[in-house]
């Protein structure tokens, strides 16, 4: 087994366990993963997170609660939502310093701290045990929670490119769950109200499925008795998430044009494909999207920035869950034509194999050299690993090198016939 890889179990409840014994780390990861189909209650599973940090019924406040995570040798919290196809997932992580390595000539260090087992507890208070007044969450940490998530939704907007994607996805997924922001909508937030909320979280909280990551220099046995010890008792884990959405037939390609005062223009297309994670042409399709617009060497930068001078960035990023590709560049307001041009002649060139060897191997060495730096990375790891069991696959690197070596031009060519141009977006000036 090499260092990369995860031990998995599974436990009753909807507990799925990964557990990756590594003496190169000096901290203990601890990653938990809750999964929901998604829907029109994102907005409110967004904002959980936020307020379940707030403070659990042991550690009622943030100064108390912090000050616990700094008695804990500094420990790290984070929690974050993301959109993964047609799922939300909400994650909460927490960074601890392995006890082999606290001061043995102190007191604290003399007397063996445990603190992964402090840690395990901390997060399964946070998530599964919060602060409670009456029927709901104290009311003044929602209403603080829904003004700062306002404020992150409606500064979306700032950041323009991020901004034009979203808005291309909004578009051309307009009938389909993957439209919604992972952070939800504005106009949700009035009808959140803490008793509410509250419901809906022991409805989520138990039912949805669960996994738990670990990662560090520990035994693989008594970590898996941890895990289980702490978060195994108590759900029920009966919620099943829908299956990967089937893909869409695409028709005229629909093109939707947005004014704003816009410094520079934004041109986002978005095309769609049926090659998922799962699919044995995922290496492929890895490929031919780094020969399109991966890398500064790929098709759309070379093409468009460098040779034609028309854009300030151009670059391409496939989607693998729902099976989508979308294209960005950043663009002066009257060279719209002349760039959608250009790129649609790089989309074109790639399905006629018009692919040189030089391009397939700056592809394949990037690849491989972005994926060599992941081994010492384990939240990333982790975060791989568990999004790859979501597709039936488990997380191999040297057999993923294996496979991205052996990538042909055919298949670059055939994952390249797949894509089909579904939606154009403009945002200009």
């Amino acid at each position: 087994m090499t260092t990369a890889r995860f031990q998995h179990f599974e436990l009753p409840g909807g507990l799925r366990l990964g557990i990756n014994s590594n003496r190169k780390l000096k901290t203990i990861l601890v990653k938990s993963y809750l999964i929901s189909d998604l829907d029109e209650t994102v907005t409110r599973r967004s904002l959980l997170p936020s307020v379940l940090r707030r403070g659990s019924r042991r550690l009622p406040d943030m100064q108390v609660l912090y000050r616990h995570l700094e008695e804990m040798y500094g420990a790290s919290l984070h929690s974050h939502v993301a959109k993964i196809g047609e799922w939300h997932l909400t994650k909460y992580q927490i960074d601890v310093v392995n006890d082999c390595f606290l001061p043995r000539s102190s007191a604290a260090g003399a007397a063996r701290q445990d603190l992964f087992g402090k840690s395990l507890e901390f997060l399964r208070d946070l998530i599964f045990d919060p602060l409670v007044e009456g029927e709901g969450f104290r009311p003044e940490y929602v209403e603080q929670e829904k003004a700062t998530l306002r404020h992150n939704i409606e500064s979306l907007i700032d950041d323009k490119a991020a901004y034009a994607v979203f808005r291309c996805v909004e578009e051309m997924c307009r009938d389909e769950p993957y439209r919604w922001y992972d952070q939800g909508r504005v106009e949700d937030l009035e009808t959140i109200e803490p008793a509410g909320l509250h419901r809906q979280y022991l409805e989520w909280y138990d039912r949805s499925p669960l996994a738990i990551y670990a990662a560090g220099d520990i035994d693989v046995d008594r970590t898996r008795e941890a895990l289980a010890r702490v978060f195994a008792s108590g759900r029920s884990g009966s919620l099943r998430i829908a299956p990967p959405p089937a893909p869409l037939p695409v028709g005229e390609v629909r093109e939707v044009r947005e004014r704003l005062d816009v410094h520079q223009a934004r041109l986002v297309l978005g095309f769609r494909h049926d090659i998922t994670y799962c699919d044995p042409r995922y290496e492929a399709l890895l490929v031919m999207n780094g020969v399109l617009g991966a890398y500064s060497h790929s098709k759309l930068f070379q093409n468009v920035r460098e040779k034609a001078s028309l854009a300030y960035s151009a670059h391409s990023w496939p989607e693998r869950t729902k099976g989508l590709l979308f294209i960005h560049c950043g663009i002066s307001s009257d060279k719209f034509a002349q760039v959608l041009e250009i790129v649609l002649e790089q989309v074109e060139a790639l399905r006629k194999g018009d692919i040189s060897d030089e391009e397939i191997e700056a592809t394949r060495q990037s690849l491989l050299n972005q994926n060599r730096m992941l081994e010492d990375n384990f939240s990333a790891l982790a975060d791989i690993d568990y999004v790859w069991s979501l597709h039936g696959r488990e997380l191999d690197l040297p057999a993923f090198r294996r496979r991205l070596q052996s990538v042909t031009r055919g298949e670059i060519v055939e994952a390249a016939l797949r894509l089909r141009h579904d939606t154009t977006y403009f945002l200009h000036n």
